[in-house]
């Protein structure tokens, strides 16, 4: 296992780095739109994790005024969440990434969200028993101690809240397949997860399992022309047994018990 210190001072350089990059007037300008400006298969991929994440929340969404997304990067997904909530909070581990993300909403006039430099294993500037749901999306993946994530992210909900989490699913070929075809190297201290793996992961933190999908079988990083094709296998291979095993993208439902 990759050295826990290490591991995150990597993770912090790379997007403190890549925050940096974006940092400039015609980044935050770009698209006249509060998403974040990326390629249409990307923009489609978070709104599909999202919009899957609102679901799941399902009838718990009435009750569910103070929200905490964990990982929230540049506010790709903080964007979106942030037109459901009234009350949300962001966390990230690289300082950058949070500036370059409060910057991006506020342009396009979002000021209600609360941004907080943290680490998703310890969340210790985020105030405990404060919060109806936490969102995670392609942040625990990162965790060198996934176990610790989600005893924090159980602290800091109230009793009965909801954590709906996201992971690779293993079983992808796009890791194992189409990647190393491409030439794509891996993301630095990735990893992947069985679905087993990770209902286990919530079960142990203490939160009951209550609905698991298998969706996603576009990439974020899949060249323009071919995304309409690709919505549509997304469709059909999604409600197909057994395609959904292979489907890319894992998200959990649990309730804190």
């Amino acid at each position: 296992m990759d050295d826990p210190a290490t591991a995150k001072e990597d993770l912090v350089d790379k997007y403190d780095n890549e925050a940096k990059s974006l940092d400039t007037e015609q980044w935050l300008s770009a698209g006249n739109d509060i998403r974040v400006p990326e390629s249409r298969a990307a923009q489609y991929f978070v709104a599909r994790k999202v919009t899957k994440a609102l679901d799941l929340l399902g009838k718990n969404a009435t009750n569910a005024r103070d929200a905490l997304e964990i990982g929230c990067s540049f506010g790709q997904m903080t964007a979106l969440l942030a037109q459901r909530f009234t009350r949300l909070t962001a966390v990230d581990l690289s300082p950058r990434s949070i500036d370059l993300a409060k910057k991006r909403l506020e342009r396009y006039g979002v000021h209600h969200v609360r941004f907080i430099t943290d680490d998703a294993e310890s969340l210790r500037a985020v105030p405990s028993e404060a919060f109806d749901v936490v969102f995670s999306f392609s942040t625990i993946r990162f965790c060198p101690r996934p176990e610790n994530a989600l005893a924090a992210i159980r602290s800091k909900l109230r009793p009965g809240g909801v954590a709906i989490l996201d992971f690779p699913n293993r079983l992808t070929p796009w890791h194992s397949l189409v990647k190393p075809v491409l030439g794509i190297k891996p993301h630095i201290h990735d990893r992947l997860y069985t679905v087993r793996e990770a209902e286990q992961l919530f079960i142990g933190g203490g939160f009951s399992v209550d609905r698991v999908e298998r969706f996603l079988f576009t990439s974020r990083r899949l060249p323009a022309p071919f995304l309409p094709l690709f919505r549509i296998a997304d469709t059909v291979l999604e409600r197909i047994p057994p395609f959904p095993a292979f489907a890319g993208i894992i998200m959990i439902k649990g309730t804190k018990k």
